[in-house]
């Protein structure tokens, strides 16, 4: 029957592969708010308006977003990611 000793380069390696599980969730989590804000801040929307903003909707979150009187995730999402126009 085999022993189960580990030895370092055992311990090395699990070591290496959990701190390389916990980045890739990281940046998944990273990935998925980032995604969050661009649909909160509408970045689509203002893509697509190309700086003619004729929705009225979309209008009163620009002038909102560039008083900087947005909601606490807005301003997290412009604090994270920037303006989105």
């Amino acid at each position: 029957m085999r022993s189960t000793h580990f030895d370092r380069k055992d311990l090395i390696g699990a070591a290496c592969a959990a701190l390389a599980i916990g980045l890739i969730g990281f940046l998944a989590l990273d990935g998925w708010a980032r995604a969050d804000c661009r649909e909160l801040l509408r970045f689509g929307d203002f893509a697509s308006a190309e700086g003619d903003v004729t929705d009225p909707e979309l209008a009163t979150l620009e002038a909102r977003l560039r008083a900087g009187q947005g909601t606490i995730e807005e301003a997290a999402c412009v604090q994270q990611i920037g303006l989105p126009f």
